[in-house]
């Protein structure tokens, strides 16, 4: 892309010109920018390391799956969309940056806008309504995309600062993290409400168990909480399951009931095999309407979001 005509989100009075400034000013420069956190990997030009603040994440939803191929970013998507339906303005994320292609899944891999590999963030910091502007729209939903194969991945504070802009600027964010590598980077997204989607099989389950944990040790969620109701579910985390590929009836999958037990977390229902979403998707015609049961599971996850977002307004 041309330097001159690539879109930039940020005010320009608000970059500094480090290479002419001396270094006693520069803590005045950057006082004024967003405070970034540092994750101990270096940060734009002239932000200093060891940069600690507290955000906001009340409105971001992380969506993970410890198994790949079983329809998490179709998940994700579908939520962002039955979000948009409600009439709450819903921004969906695709940080899954070893794969990426959401926006092709969705069939609007056509359509211009900012990807993630064409996102321009000066000193960490982007404008949140700008962003919007520029972004394609699928269903009502501005999408965030990532094509790997058309650039390198984004730096930590780029997706930071995107993910933040939008977080400001809807009232929703449904991130797609994929297997969550880059909560590792960014332990903001950890301390973010967690959707987990299980395959309901001995293999997939020993992995959702040891994912399930480690995103409630990197957030600190207790199983149960004081009066030994069990806060993962409740409230800041959603486990849903999700029919092995493979599997022609959904009493070839491990049940709900010894899935729950297994993993010692409440399973909020079964997303189902598709055949006719797995054809439309597998076709390019992106993801059209659900199934009942499909309607169930993504109305009861909303339902929490709802709930998610009306406790954090209170």
């Amino acid at each position: 892309m041309d330097t001159a005509t690539q879109p930039r989100y940020y005010t320009p009075s608000a970059q500094p010109s480090y290479r002419h400034r001396p270094e006693e000013r520069h803590a005045e420069t950057i006082a004024a920018a967003r405070p970034q956190p540092a994750y101990g990997r270096d940060g734009p030009p002239g932000l200093p390391s060891g940069v600690s603040v507290a955000t906001t994440c009340h409105n971001i939803v992380v969506c993970t799956a410890a198994s790949g191929g079983i329809g998490l970013s179709a998940l994700a998507a579908i939520v962002s969309r039955r979000l948009a339906e409600r009439e709450l303005p819903c921004a969906l994320v695709d940080v899954d940056f070893g794969a990426g292609g959401i926006d092709v899944l969705l069939g609007i891999e056509g359509e211009s806008g900012t990807r993630f590999e064409s996102l321009d963030a000066p000193l960490g910091q982007i404008d949140g309504k700008a962003l919007g502007r520029d972004l394609p729209v699928w269903n009502g939903v501005h999408v965030l995309a990532s094509n790997p194969w058309n650039g390198a991945a984004p730096d930590w504070w780029q997706t930071q600062a995107a993910i933040r802009a939008l977080a400001d600027t809807n009232r929703a964010v449904v991130v797609d993290a994929g297997r969550g590598e880059l909560i590792d980077t960014m332990p903001e997204l950890g301390a973010a409400a967690q959707l987990v989607l299980a395959e309901l099989s001995v293999l997939g389950l020993a992995r959702a168990k040891r994912h399930i944990r480690r995103l409630q040790q990197g957030a600190n969620i207790e199983a149960d909480d004081a009066r030994g109701e069990r806060d993962v579910g409740r409230r800041r985390m959603m486990v849903v399951g999700a029919q092995p590929h493979g599997t022609s009836r959904l009493a070839d999958a491990v049940s709900l009931d010894d899935a729950e037990e297994y993993l010692g977390v409440p399973v909020a229902g079964c997303v189902r095999a598709n055949p006719k979403l797995c054809s439309d998707v597998l076709s390019g015609l992106g993801i059209g309407a659900l199934n009942r049961s499909g309607r169930r599971v993504a109305d009861g996850i909303c339902d929490w979001i709802d709930g998610l977002l009306a406790g954090a307004s209170s």
